[in-house]
């Protein structure tokens, strides 16, 4: 961080980002009196972090916008939250101290805001503890993993915050030294991808998962970047071309069903690739496909099928009281 005074152009930065965050917020609050907490605490936090600068150059406070505007709109996350992550930097960052959040917006907002204070405490003592190597220990980001877990049992939502905000931080890695990059996908590939996996915010443990493929391996990122994208077309058509039988037999079967499908991220090919030690990537394996059969329209018996995909074949087995899916 740094500091030197804001220009007008600065404030107009600010305050666009956060029309942005307010309009998606109040779709989500109750009323006008969630929406006045949302505002409150960015008014706080904008005061708070006032002429403080980020690496990049940029108001600090751009950063607590965004970290809420994933919190409330790829997360879906209520009004504490939003407020929570707008003062999630606060406490650790300026002279303000918990009781303070607490005497202004309350002990759920406070209590959120010293989870996530608290996890980042962890996550900068690894740093301190590092190999002298500069390897992050395994063991280490094994007990830190832990240490985030066991706050599910008190808030789930500081989790959740957490994972908004370190997604904001890779979004951002660009403008960060070597050292702190690496700290961060460490953190990111050892801890946040496998919470955001088991909490099922699928879509962002993708985006997590590309970023740190783009900066630990750029040379495979940028191969199969460029292939996906040559190949775009022809992958949904092929995706289409597979799908077009299996859907046609289902519907003249009587099922209630739903097809899903999609073109493979990057990081989900590489992954792929590496696993089976292939040395040639092809096309085919940069799509996917799944069928989820409802329960209500399966025969009482056990279904047993079996489909042809890009990625091999694949057996699943469901019973009449659960949802049937095939990739």
């Amino acid at each position: 961080m740094s500091f030197s005074k804001f220009t007008e152009h600065d404030y107009e930065i600010i305050q666009e980002s956060y029309s942005e965050l307010k309009e998606a917020a109040r779709k989500r609050c109750a009323n006008q009196e969630e929406l006045d907490v949302v505002q409150k605490a960015f008014d706080f936090a904008n005061e708070a972090h006032k002429n403080v600068r980020r690496r990049s150059g940029g108001p600090y406070i751009i950063h607590p916008i965004e970290v809420a505007k994933i919190v409330v709109c790829d997360i879906g996350l209520g009004y504490k939250s939003i407020a929570a992550a707008l003062l999630h930097d606060v406490v650790e960052d300026t002279d303000y101290t918990v009781d303070d959040i607490r005497n202004l917006f309350g002990d759920k907002i406070a209590s959120l805001v010293d989870g996530l204070t608290k996890i980042k405490i962890v996550l900068d003592n690894e740093e301190r503890s590092k190999k002298s190597d500069d390897v992050y220990s395994e063991s280490l980001q094994a007990e830190n993993f832990k240490r985030i877990l066991l706050t599910l049992n008190d808030d789930v939502r500081v989790v959740l915050i957490k994972l908004a905000d370190r997604l904001h931080n890779c979004r951002t890695i660009d403008s960060m030294p070597e050292y702190k990059r690496d700290k961060i996908l460490s953190e990111t590939m050892f801890i946040f991808i496998p919470l955001a996996h088991r909490l099922g915010l699928y879509e962002i443990k993708s985006e997590m998962e590309n970023i740190w493929l783009k900066y630990k391996e750029p040379d495979a990122y940028k191969e199969i970047s460029g292939l996906v994208s040559k190949n775009i077309t022809d992958l949904e058509r092929q995706i289409d071309d597979f799908i077009e039988p299996i859907e046609t037999a289902l519907r003249q079967s009587g099922f209630s069903f739903t097809i899903r499908k999609r073109v493979k991220t990057p990081y989900s090919i590489w992954h792929t690739f590496a696993w089976c030690s292939r040395r040639i990537l092809e096309p085919r394996r940069a799509r996917g496909t799944s069928v989820t059969i409802s329960s209500q329209s399966l025969p009482e018996s056990t279904v047993t099928s079996r489909t042809e995909s890009g990625t091999g074949s694949n057996i699943r087995k469901a019973t009449a009281t659960r949802p049937f899916i095939v990739h």
